[in-house]
């Protein structure tokens, strides 16, 4: 069995704004159907969403079992207004707001919550990470009030301090994690957090002719470098891919992100099947 333990759903790799028109006016069963069986025949077994804004990973949710997939959702990105999240995600101004999002995913159905911690990488301006959002006593906050709902924390971060400063706020998993460096290492070996990498939005651009390939093969080739080791000293790595993402298509975009490790060496065993126990809605058990 293969997992996704980081994809969009509602997005097809092609073209953001199509996917995103496709669903604005009520959930496209038709094509949610059509991506949980392309995630299927692709021998997905285990498929974690990063949420949405029109409910899609919510519909889902409720038919992934028809396709034999166990199927995790928080629903939409949590994050703070006017910051990184809006494409997929519902905003707060202050943690009143945020608690009050937190409550309403709970009312829908999550099995966890999504909140972003940075922004994206400016792939055009060398990749310099847009963010942050959080002051760290803020963040330590946001995880508090999830936990006290009996929700686990996945946390959209980019670059090594900020990575750090998620860890040490109680966040379960770190997703890209772009930019990084070896002092990232103790933080997930101290927390026994998960790295869901998604390396391969960044390598399916390296060729592409959309960026600078210099630009891109720095990004990846830095990830790599930490990447290789942190699993040696036994650092929890997944296997997401970030289906939906440019170039990055429902089903194709998974076998890519596990070809991806494996030529790096890596095994995500562990990390998949960590992510399968922790990111459950710890209400249901």
């Amino acid at each position: 069995m293969k997992y996704e333990c980081h994809g969009h759903i509602i997005a097809d790799g092609i073209s953001y704004a199509e996917s995103m028109a496709r669903h604005k006016n009520g959930v496209d069963e038709a094509y949610v159907r059509t991506a949980l069986k392309t995630a299927a025949a692709s021998g997905i077994g285990f498929y974690r969403d990063g949420g949405d804004k029109y409910m899609v990973s919510a519909y889902a949710k409720k038919i992934a079992g028809e396709y034999g997939l166990d199927y995790r959702t928080p629903i939409y990105i949590s994050h703070k207004k006017g910051y990184y999240g809006g494409m997929y995600g519902r905003s707060f101004e202050n943690m009143a707001d945020y608690n009050a999002l937190v409550r309403e995913a709970k009312t829908l159905g999550a099995d966890f919550i999504k909140i972003t911690v940075t922004g994206m990488l400016d792939f055009a301006d060398e990749g310099k990470i847009m963010g942050p959002v959080f002051a760290f006593g803020e963040l330590k906050e946001a995880v508090k009030i999830a936990e006290g709902e009996g929700f686990a924390v996945m946390a959209h971060v980019n670059g090594a301090a900020h990575i750090k400063e998620a860890l040490e706020a109680g966040v379960k998993s770190i997703e890209h994690g772009y930019w990084p460096d070896s002092t990232v290492i103790d933080y997930f070996l101290q927390t026994n957090a998960v790295w869901v990498p998604t390396c391969a939005p960044v390598y399916n651009l390296i060729n592409a002719g959309r960026y600078q390939q210099t630009v891109m093969q720095k990004i990846h080739d830095a990830q790599k470098t930490v990447l290789q080791q942190a699993y040696t000293r036994g650092v929890l790595i997944a296997s997401g891919s970030d289906c939906g993402a440019c170039l990055v298509k429902q089903g194709t975009g998974t076998l890519d992100e596990c070809a991806i490790l494996d030529g790096m060496a890596i095994d995500p065993e562990r990390g998949n099947k960590a992510i399968e126990r922790i990111f459950k809605c710890h209400l249901a058990e």
